[in-house]
């Protein structure tokens, strides 16, 4: 497997995974003192509508990525753009309301992943 289907696989499973199994769940990535996703989206000043359109785009995003890294890798550099953008609105609502560098952490992970598969779409591990 190559470093490019790791990152998307990455990058998918950790989406889906604040996308559905800990969406209702507290976290220490969340903003500011938020316990689930609605409050988190609340604290930025977004509601409720706001949350489920992104969730829905970044859910669909996530699955691209998915089956880019397990079938049809011409998915992923399009996906990867996409989340880039979500992920870099995600930092800025961190930055926004002065969280620090533990909640902003995974959101600025995400998209410096996002951004080499943009960027660097055939990346793979280097040959010794």
């Amino acid at each position: 497997m190559n470093l490019q289907k790791i990152l998307s696989l990455t990058v998918s499973l950790v989406v889906l995974s604040a996308w559905s199994i800990k969406l209702n769940q507290p976290s220490m990535f969340r903003g500011g003192n938020s316990t689930n996703m609605s409050e988190e989206f609340a604290t930025y000043g977004l509601d409720d509508s706001t949350m489920i359109i992104v969730g829905i785009c970044k859910v669909c995003l996530a699955i691209a990525l998915l089956l880019g890294a397990l079938k049809y890798s011409n998915l992923i550099r399009p996906a990867a753009a996409v989340m880039a953008l979500f992920m870099t609105g995600a930092v800025y609502f961190h930055i926004s309301i002065g969280d620090g560098l533990v909640p902003t952490l995974p959101a600025a992970s995400m998209l410096l992943i996002c951004l080499v598969l943009s960027f660097y779409p055939n990346i793979s591990w280097s040959k010794g």
